[in-house]
């Protein structure tokens, strides 16, 4: 977050100095044909007129399309910065459960292998199946948070935020 704010506020000082120097030019022009001129009121009439005139739109403009772009691109770094974070914690937590995950499938694969010649009851085949239903529900899980695109994000109960992982993808 610090980043983001040292970012914008380099961008925001190089924006102003930009507009300062080139804005500095049609200001002086504008001021002395002003006072150089003051004595008749014809300044605003003419080519001169039409200069000052026009100068000045363009340094209104300039100002007023500058002021978005920058905008444009403070949002811009906004969200590749948000998108990286939560690209990075969604790898992150990938990593860390499904290394867990997978001990627990590895040892109950190796322990279905041991019981094979026994005859379980319905109940202890049954919580088995639990156990590998749970592992792939949670594999798959953290396989569709590892391949986000966009983060999408929904509310849930009490105005908290989560991202979709179905529309995320």
């Amino acid at each position: 977050m610090i980043e983001i704010k040292t970012i914008i506020q380099k961008r925001k000082r190089d924006f102003n100095a930009s507009v300062a120097l080139i804005g500095v030019i049609p200001f002086l022009v504008f001021i002395y044909l002003l006072v150089v001129r003051v004595a008749s009121l014809h300044i605003f009439v003419g080519e001169v007129g039409y200069i000052m005139f026009a100068t000045l739109v363009i340094f209104l403009l300039g100002i007023f399309v500058g002021r978005k772009m920058l905008w444009s691109l403070l949002q811009e770094i906004i969200e590749r910065n948000r998108l990286v974070a939560v690209t990075e914690t969604t790898l992150s937590l990938s990593h860390e459960i499904n290394n867990p995950l997978l001990t627990v499938a590895g040892n109950l694969e190796l322990l279905e292998g041991d019981l094979l010649g026994i005859t379980l009851p319905e109940k202890a085949k049954s919580r088995i199946n639990t156990i590998k239903e749970g592992c792939e529900r949670i594999r798959n899980v953290t396989e569709k948070m590892a391949k986000l695109h966009k983060p999408v994000s929904t509310t849930i109960h009490g105005g908290v935020s989560m991202i979709d992982a179905e529309a995320s993808a």
